[in-house]
């Protein structure tokens, strides 16, 4: 398998399972009456995703061939199009709003995706960085 399949592919299953848990239950981490800071939560889910797409890459990038910055680059790149584009979708289709958000709430989650896509690409570059010095 190539990288941009499986980075398509990838990114294509990430959103599909992010969106199917962040739609329902967003207001829970993002809401005015939730128990932990919007803050705490969104900082939870930037480093979740390095360390999750760290691991992920780390498994996919070995078997695609030869480890470089490049291709590391390209598995993020297109991890996180499917994602960059569906969010984008779902917000222009709800008028500036994520589903089940209010417009406070929608920034918030907005601002932290934008994080975590940004996390989910270091953590492909910093993938393939760990491939090559154990090599």
């Amino acid at each position: 398998m190539n990288v941009i399949r499986t980075g398509l592919i990838l990114g294509i299953v990430i959103w599909v399972a992010a969106t199917a848990v962040f739609v329902p239950l967003g207001h829970f981490v993002f809401g005015p009456d939730n128990r932990i800071p919007a803050v705490a939560s969104a900082a939870l889910i930037v480093v979740a995703t390095f360390y999750g797409i760290f691991a992920l890459a780390k498994r996919v990038l070995g078997p695609l061939g030869p480890v470089t910055l490049e291709r590391a680059a390209l598995l993020g790149v297109l991890a996180c199009l499917p994602g960059l584009i569906g969010d984008g979708t779902l917000y222009v289709l709800g008028a500036g709003r994520y589903p089940g958000l209010d417009g406070a709430a929608s920034g918030s989650a907005s601002a932290t995706l934008l994080y975590a896509y940004a996390a989910a690409l270091l953590g492909c570059l910093a993938a393939s960085r760990s491939i090559a010095r154990s090599r």
